[in-house]
């Protein structure tokens, strides 16, 4: 760390330090109330706040929090540094009973400091031990003023040992920052700090060294696909970081991921477009270690949600709509590996389903709600025949009418078009229907949940036959592997479901 800048003294003040050093306590503390205060306390609010760094460098807080001991200098400099609107003092009765000058001590602390007495609450007195009393004080009081935690600071330099540690501990469990006045000279054995010497610090965040351990926590909360819990931690860790952009990147790729889990294709193209910008621009110089790979990735995902958001509710072509069913399956397989194999089968069905709508309707042009199919040439010997193969010796021909569904829609277009469904595809077709009606989300009124083997074999049934709309597996594994989700914490301890690896 750098040298702190203290205050050029000018000769005025040079001399009234001299002076100080000569004297006893209470006079120093008179000679400072009347003289040196009001001269110095203005120059040393100039000064920048040693130990911060980027946009923190002249932040200035909107609440002060302060341990008032018998020292009150350090509380009125860092008074007279941050210009609070709303000020908290926290002492002793012995550090409230004090007279400097025969002056009321938060008067003098006002004084000097150039803010108005009525911005400092009535004082706070904490007993012995008291530090129960000084967390609800300063919990109480930010309640009250209604203020965002970064917007405060703490000082830290007055008071017993064990308060300033207290009002440390609340200070950054509320995630304020922590401040401190410290002295760049001492005098004699017994180490007085030198008055004019003073500077005013920013304490290094512990989250600077340890905050990996609740990065952990965002990282695995992001892997098992739980984005909303993934951004509440990450943005509560950028609130209580003096360098938040780590923290508020992942708070956006889980906001963006959660978007997209959610369909929203739009919102997470930009939201995802906006943190690898951000990656773009910090990441190294911040070295993210789960940074590079995550780039690349989110570079596949950007191409993928740019084709999923052209997707029209009618696609004029096959290829207009098959990023929907890629997606759809994409995101079947991310549940498969969480083990919510019930969900798996629901999107899966659905992938089916919209694979068969496409094809009808870009082929034959079969609207699905309202079909027209008077103009279809039909051979009813196949279309009977794929009835029997997915309905069963049940099955009774019958005229076409209604809406598709997923049903008679699969029966349709094995008879329409053999390249599309074959007639072998309709017995596993039929499973997957039947599984997928009796899970917990369906009918019936005692559900069975599917097993994730059984989720996985429909999977790659639906998989296969989505397949023929796509050029081949080599393009239909490219394009599974765009819609494939960064993960954060894959070479780790993650568990093993949580990591996304492809089935196929």
């Amino acid at each position: 760390m750098t040298k702190p800048r203290l205050v050029s003294l000018p000769p005025e003040l040079m001399e009234l330090q001299q002076r100080w050093l000569t004297l006893e306590r209470e006079e120093r503390d008179a000679l400072y109330a009347s003289e040196i205060g009001p001269r110095f306390a203005p120059l040393f609010a100039e000064l920048p706040l040693h130990g911060a760094s980027g946009s923190f460098v002249q932040k200035r807080p909107r609440v002060l929090v302060s341990v008032l001991g018998l020292s009150w200098q350090p509380v009125a400099l860092m008074a007279a540094w941050c210009k609070p609107q709303r000020m908290l003092v926290l002492g002793t009765d012995d550090s409230f009973r004090q007279r400097p000058g025969n002056e009321n001590v938060l008067s003098l602390i006002a004084r000097i400091a150039g803010i108005s007495r009525d911005a400092i609450e009535p004082p706070v007195r904490i007993g012995d031990p008291g530090e129960a009393d000084l967390y609800r004080a300063v919990r109480d009081f930010l309640r009250r003023e209604r203020i965002h935690a970064p917007d405060v600071f703490v000082d830290l330099t007055g008071g017993k040992k064990l308060m300033s540690a207290s009002a440390a501990l609340a200070g950054f469990l509320a995630g304020a920052r922590l401040v401190y006045v410290d002295y760049g000279e001492y005098h004699g054995s017994k180490r007085i700090p030198v008055a004019g010497t003073e500077y005013p610090r920013l304490l290094t965040n512990p989250l600077e060294v340890m905050g990996d351990l609740e990065l952990r926590d965002v990282f695995r909360a992001f892997d098992r696909s739980d984005f909303q819990e993934a951004e509440r931690l990450a943005r509560r860790l950028a609130d209580r970081l003096y360098e938040p952009r780590e923290a508020e990147c992942l708070a956006k790729l889980a906001r963006g991921y959660g978007a997209w889990d959610r369909f929203d294709f739009a919102g997470a193209r930009q939201t995802l477009g906006a943190a690898l910008e951000e990656l773009n621009c910090f990441a190294t110089q911040g070295r993210w270690a789960w940074a590079p790979s995550v780039r690349t990735t989110l570079a596949a995902n950007l191409a993928a949600l740019e084709a999923l958001a052209k997707v029209q509710k009618k696609p004029a072509s096959l290829e207009g709509g098959v990023p929907l069913l890629i997606w759809y399956l994409a995101a079947a397989e991310r549940l498969l590996h969480a083990g919510k194999s019930s969900l798996a089968v629901l999107l899966t069905y659905a992938a089916v389903e919209r694979y068969v709508d496409l094809c009808l309707w870009v082929d034959f042009r079969l609207d699905d709600e309202k079909p027209d199919y008077s103009q279809l040439r039909l051979d009813r010997v196949r279309y009977d025949e794929a009835g029997r193969q997915f309905f069963g010796k049940d099955y009774k021909p019958r005229e076409l009418e209604g809406p598709l569904m997923f049903a008679n829609g699969v029966q349709l277009l094995a008879a329409l078009a053999p390249a599309r469904l074959d007639l072998r595809d309709l017995g596993p077709l039929k499973g997957l229907a039947s599984i997928r009606n009796k899970c917990e989300y369906e009918h019936g009124f005692l559900p069975e949940a599917p097993s994730v083997d059984d989720a996985q074999r429909h999977w790659k049934t639906a998989r296969k036959i989505v397949a023929r709309c796509c050029d081949g597996e080599t393009e239909m594994s490219r394009r599974m592997e765009e819609c494939r989700f960064a993960t954060l914490d894959a070479t780790t301890d993650v568990a093993p479901q949580a990591v996304d690896r492809p089935l196929s």
